[in-house]
């Protein structure tokens, strides 16, 4: 059987490529006030990072990334069978064993409490209130980077807050108007 991920050299630039790619559908999802919107550009942009991931011979970023698209994409269903709870459960269910699967020490906190409050944030807030909380995972995100001196990764997310702060302004500027 062939196996999906390409020869050492392609795979590198395929995952710079995906990742380009990712972080730009990321961050247009940051740029855009509607939430649905916001939820469909985060997903793919997660798709192609853990796509990215897979490329890079990272199996548990690629699922844990593959995981987050997939809460992304439900957070915005509404008439879902489960309820936001049972699905915000399940969620941070499957964050928790892949936290406990991948751990690393106490460092593995600071993506576990970010995508944990990434998900709670996207199943019980709404636009304003639910990019502030994006905001303390962003927090989460960086402090990680800073870490594991990640300084793409660190860029990305830090370019990310700028342009949630900015999304967050123009959305109290409109409700202030209206």
């Amino acid at each position: 059987m062939e196996s999906l991920i390409p020869p050492a050299g392609v795979a590198i630039e395929y995952a710079y490529a995906l990742g380009a790619v990712g972080l730009a559908a990321e961050w247009r999802a940051y740029a855009l006030p509607a939430r649905r919107s916001f939820q469909y550009w985060s997903a793919l942009g997660a798709l192609l990072w853990a796509a990215q991931y897979l490329c890079l011979g990272a199996p548990t970023a690629g699922l844990t990334m593959a995981a987050t698209a997939a809460r992304t994409w439900c957070a915005g269903w509404q008439g879902l069978a489960l309820g936001r709870g049972v699905q915000a459960a399940a969620f941070s269910a499957l964050f928790a064993v892949l936290t406990a699967c991948s751990w690393q020490g106490w460092v593995s906190l600071l993506p576990a409490f970010a995508v944990t409050n990434t998900t709670l944030a996207l199943y019980f807030l709404h636009n304003r209130s639910m990019r502030m909380a994006l905001l303390a995972s962003s927090a989460g995100w960086i402090w990680n980077d800073w870490y594991w001196q990640a300084w793409p990764a660190l860029a990305a997310e830090s370019a990310a807050v700028l342009i949630n702060l900015r999304t967050i302004v123009r959305l109290r500027r409109d409700a202030d108007a209206a």
